[in-house]
């Protein structure tokens, strides 16, 4: 058994007794303040001579907050690390570990078909990596079924999740895509006009009578843009239903959205070619707002209440969240109200990342490499820029650091900061 299995299957109560120590450790060994009073050969004795006037910008940044652990290179150092400060995209981190926890590193999410007479039935449970590719997967388990009778239209169930709007923004940007119980290519299109006509960017994608009208009203031109889907659980879910059709039947069939039949029998049940392992490599280091979103939504999916109004669907999942981050780290004086990011209703303190980054210290690997001595999460808003993870140190050994700026600085800021930890 590998180490991230071990750490999977380690009960609550060890991480909320370890990362408890962990914090008295903290507050014990960290310098709770930073004292820049002292000469600048001091400081530079300290903190070497490019990490001091990075510490020293941070100093004078009143909603900023910085932590490091102890290293074969220096003491351990914290400012203002117990304000509760905006974490945006680094909160990833978290719903990564939560997923870890609630799922393991191997689950499968899944995708259920139905036939009915002549209707193919699908029905979504949120998986947030289906994407064109995994279409050709599904059509070929499927053709036997298919091959037995003619199908004439798709039904499409979204009863999964309720029209959720979990911090969308109004831009058309993918980033800003909402969330749904069945939704392709992270609810967004790739798009092209060629010869005054719309097509799809994508040569896996066929395009649709959905996706030209979207790109018509946008004013698609000559370079490829992809965007998100402007509608809600209806639009998700027809247009799903239009590529798929156009992918296995080669046209468009009729589609109608309602629930599926009770007497329908289950043909086929889809699970992702991608484990949650690969989900979430590829949400860290893309920033993927949809996939962030999904899942916390999906922890707070109840199967007991299947007609789960929007509101009760997000206040679960809030409740999920808040509750297990309590009971694995001993938070106090914290809110995380999306998965991604997104809200500004979410803060945390430089403290409470570092024990998260702790315990997540086995699955280190799955956060984006910026170079061979840097692993982290960036995070950025209007106003906030954001980092956290872990940096090797001279000695070889990976350790942890935060940086919250809810200020508006250089974007290059967060990276040398790290890459001096190292100095």
């Amino acid at each position: 058994m590998n180490i991230q299995s071990t750490q999977a299957l380690c009960p609550r109560t060890f991480f909320r007794i370890k990362n408890r120590l962990i914090t008295a450790l903290i507050s014990v060994f960290c310098v709770l303040s930073i004292s820049m009073s002292a000469s600048a050969a001091n400081g530079s004795d300290q903190f070497g001579s490019v990490l001091a006037p990075l510490v020293e910008k941070i100093k004078h940044s009143p909603k900023s907050s910085v932590m490091v652990e102890a290293s074969a290179d220096r003491a351990a150092f914290a400012l203002r690390e117990n304000d509760a400060l905006l974490p945006a995209s680094t909160l990833k981190i978290l719903t990564a570990y939560l997923a870890i926890q609630r799922w393991g590193l191997d689950h499968r999410f899944v995708t259920d078909f139905y036939i009915d007479r002549h209707t193919l039935w699908i029905k979504g449970y949120g998986d947030p990596y289906l994407v064109s590719e995994e279409l050709i997967l599904i059509q070929v388990a499927l053709q036997p079924y298919l091959e037995k009778q003619q199908i004439t239209r798709i039904g499409v169930d979204t009863s999964a999740f309720p029209d959720v709007d979990l911090g969308r923004g109004d831009s058309d940007n993918p980033y800003d895509a909402g969330n749904a119980a069945l939704a392709l290519n992270f609810n967004s299109i790739n798009l092209v006009r060629h010869q005054d006509q719309v097509v799809s960017a994508e040569s896996q994608t066929p395009i649709t009578s959905l996706a030209q009208q979207i790109g018509n009203e946008m004013g698609i031109g000559a370079k490829a843009k992809r965007v998100s889907l402007p509608g809600g659980r209806d639009m998700s879910a027809r247009y799903f239903a239009e590529v798929f059709s156009a992918q296995v039947f080669n046209t468009e069939l009729p589609i109608i959205i309602g629930q599926v039949p009770v007497t329908a029998p289950l043909v086929y049940q889809h699970a992702n070619s991608k484990n949650l392992e690969q989900v979430l490599v590829a949400m860290l280091k893309y920033s993927n707002n949809f996939i962030a979103n999904q899942l916390f939504l999906m922890m707070g999916t109840d199967p007991s209440q299947p007609q789960i109004t929007a509101s009760q669907l997000v206040t679960n999942a809030h409740q999920y969240v808040m509750e297990t981050s309590k009971q694995a780290f001993g938070w106090d004086h914290y809110e995380v109200v999306d998965g991604a990011g997104l809200s500004r209703n979410n803060y945390l303190s430089a403290q409470q990342m570092m024990v998260l980054l702790d315990a997540f210290r086995p699955w280190r690997y799955l956060l984006p490499e910026r170079n061979s001595h840097v692993q982290a999460k960036t995070g950025t808003l209007t106003g906030v820029r954001t980092y956290a993870g872990y940096y090797r140190d001279s000695a070889d050994q990976w350790k942890t650091f935060v940086l919250m700026m809810n200020e508006q600085i250089a974007w290059r800021f967060r990276y040398a900061f790290a890459d001096a930890l190292r100095e």
